[in-house]
């Protein structure tokens, strides 16, 4: 018998063939839907699943080239860098994207633009909100929201008379339908139901959302801080003895590599913030917090208590990175 040509194993290539195909199904149909901490037990699997998840992260499904500016459960909100630079909203787990109308109010070159989505089980399309304050003629600020229902800007009659406040871009956070803002003169707020706005005094940094309720964390001798606003009445009783903010949270003792204390001075007279290549930054995702320092990236298990470097990336040192967690939300 000629062993050189040993007949081939037609069952054994039968089987290769089904995992490859199957294998290749799941990574294109499955992987791109699967919700983060999902997503990142499947990445052990085999190491060409390591890059799935988030397809197309440059966005190139989108018909220019954008910056990223907010996010809200599975959605992002983009503007882009031509033209009257417009705002799109899209999802990168199923690239359906949505570019909304021209703004009445003139958003600056940088706006501190919110996008207010609440995903729900009984509706597969998304109802969102894009709110975004903007210098009004008559001094302070005026507030202008997009709804997805209306299709349409509609800009509130309340103003924020303060000619020495600021609102800091890319600080936004949404919660129980309320935006918060950092500003220069401490928290504002703006009530997308009664559409007041409110001012908390605050020298605190790096809004969040933990359980529903607004937080703000710090740095204080090596050791991640976590407050939470218990007293939302406190912009009406400023002398009151109830405290605005409660630490929440045992202190959870960080990585060595980390700075010592965090900065408290949020921004200079441009509204950026003071140092941006020494600014800490802090993304609240659930029980895990996400440090960014200098180029640095670190990640806190609040649950855990322990703390640990993801690794380093350059980005410019002004700008800031987002929180996202993909969903299957469709837009149209």
């Amino acid at each position: 018998m000629d062993r050189g040509n040993k007949a081939p194993n037609l069952y054994g290539n039968k089987k290769s063939r089904i995992y490859m195909d199957l294998k290749g199904i799941i990574r294109e149909n499955a992987l791109p839907y699967l919700p983060a901490k999902s997503l990142f037990r499947c990445a052990g699997v085999c190491r060409g699943w390591r890059a799935y998840g988030v397809p197309d992260p440059s966005l190139t499904f989108l018909p220019e080239p954008v910056d990223v500016r907010t996010s809200c459960n599975g959605l992002l909100c983009c503007q882009g860098r031509t033209a009257y630079r417009p705002y799109y909203i899209c999802n990168p787990a199923n690239k359906q994207w949505k570019e909304l109308p021209k703004p009445d109010g003139d958003h600056g070159p940088d706006p501190a633009v919110v996008l207010v989505f609440e995903p729900s089980t009984m509706n597969f399309t998304a109802d969102y909100k894009l709110v975004c304050p903007f210098p009004s003629e008559l001094g302070g600020y005026k507030f202008e929201v997009y709804s997805s229902d209306r299709g349409s800007w509609r800009t509130s009659g309340e103003i924020r008379f303060d000619d020495n406040e600021k609102l800091l871009p890319k600080t936004g956070v949404h919660v129980t339908g309320i935006v918060f803002w950092l500003s220069t003169r401490g928290v504002t707020s703006f009530d997308l139901n009664s559409e007041l706005c409110r001012l908390f005094s605050s020298n605190l940094e790096n809004l969040g959302m933990i359980n529903g309720k607004l937080c703000a964390a710090c740095i204080r001798n090596q050791k991640l801080i976590v407050f939470m606003l218990t007293n939302p009445q406190s912009h009406t009783r400023r002398r009151a003895a109830v405290k605005t903010w409660t630490r929440i949270l045992p202190e959870i003792k960080l990585d060595s590599t980390l700075p010592v204390e965090s900065t408290t001075c949020p921004c200079n007279y441009s509204g950026r913030y003071c140092d941006g290549h020494n600014q800490l930054h802090i993304v609240f995702v659930g029980d895990v917090v996400m440090l960014r320092k200098r180029n640095s990236y670190y990640c806190i298990d609040m649950k855990k208590k322990a703390s640990n470097c993801l690794g380093e990336y350059i980005i410019h040192p002004y700008e800031r990175f987002v929180g996202y967690v993909n969903g299957l939300v469709n837009l149209y």
